[in-house]
């Protein structure tokens, strides 16, 4: 039987060839792991790669997947960082040894390829003096469809729209369950008026409010998004609302057999992954626009 690929990449890093050591660094236990290995009976467990991302700081989706996610986010971000490291006169050796990075991982972050987790990120800014916030500074912010928020009187109806401009859109007091089908009288706020323009022929549209700050800089927690519940499918580099652990957050998402792995934009928060066999609807749908008050 032909190695996984997740061994592949297992096996791709600095001491993997010396399982013992390699084990005793990440902090695994050997005769498991080095069972598991033998066997070659599927990948580690969760734990097992976690242990191995964190340890050597590299992205925990790579791991798994074996893709990238080279979001413009992470293009910036890598893009400052090795000009700010080339600024200081250091190599990706030298950088490496500051921040307890090996060099192709470092690479990696600053060809867009990896999210940087909080802490990376933090220890980077403080070698280099400066700010966390320099690495996510950005020029223009990004564009997202018009909306509006229109005040009912009475939110037993829908509001009237004059000449056909704009469609209303229900906006939940709380957080929508992904299977939730129908959306309840009782649980109406408000409505969302969404230029036609941006809605096309969608017709399954519900609005509601991000938790979270895993999508800033371009979501905030209190964000009102748009979300399109016939569209579920994952798809490369676009936003989706997720149920999970009772709460709505969106991230970029995509599918790795029984798994579902959420991207955030934000580098300070870390990926998540949902087993599917355990969550197997956690998808509300596609965010297709949002509004904010800046």
């Amino acid at each position: 039987m032909s190695k996984t690929r997740i061994w592949e990449r297992i096996e791709s890093l600095p001491g993997s060839n010396n399982l013992a050591e390699f084990c005793r660094k990440v902090g695994l236990n050997y005769d498991k792991f080095k069972k598991s290995h033998k066997r070659n009976n599927g990948p580690p467990d969760s734990l097992t790669l976690d242990k191995i991302a964190r340890h050597f700081r590299l992205d925990l989706g790579w791991l798994i997947t074996g893709k990238t996610s080279s979001t413009p986010l992470n293009q910036r971000i890598g893009k400052k960082l090795k000009g700010y490291r080339k600024k200081n006169g250091w190599s990706l050796e030298e950088m490496g040894k500051r921040v307890r990075l090996f060099p192709q991982v470092l690479q990696n972050y600053e060809k867009g390829h990896w999210s940087i987790s909080p802490d990376l990120l933090h220890d980077l800014a403080e070698k280099m003096n400066i700010p966390p916030y320099e690495f996510l500074r950005e020029g223009d912010r990004p564009q997202v469809p018009e909306l509006k928020i229109y005040q009912p009187r009475n939110i037993a109806g829908a509001p009237t729209i004059k000449g056909g401009d704009y469609i209303s859109i229900p906006l939940t007091d709380s957080s929508i369950a992904a299977g939730q089908p129908i959306i309840q009288e009782n649980n109406i706020e408000d409505y969302v008026l969404l230029h036609i323009r941006a809605a096309g022929k969608r017709k399954n549209l519900v609005a509601s409010r991000v938790d979270g700050d895993s999508m800033e800089p371009m979501l905030h927690s209190g964000d009102i998004v748009v979300i399109d519940r016939d569209d579920k499918k994952p798809l490369k580099n676009r936003i989706f609302a997720i149920y999970y652990d009772e709460g709505l957050t969106a991230k970029y998402v995509e599918c790795q057999k029984d798994l579902l792995i959420l991207r955030p934009i934000n580098p300070l928060s870390q990926v998540q992954i949902i087993n599917l066999n355990e969550h197997p609807d956690p998808i509300v749908g596609r965010v297709i626009g949002a509004w904010k008050e800046l």
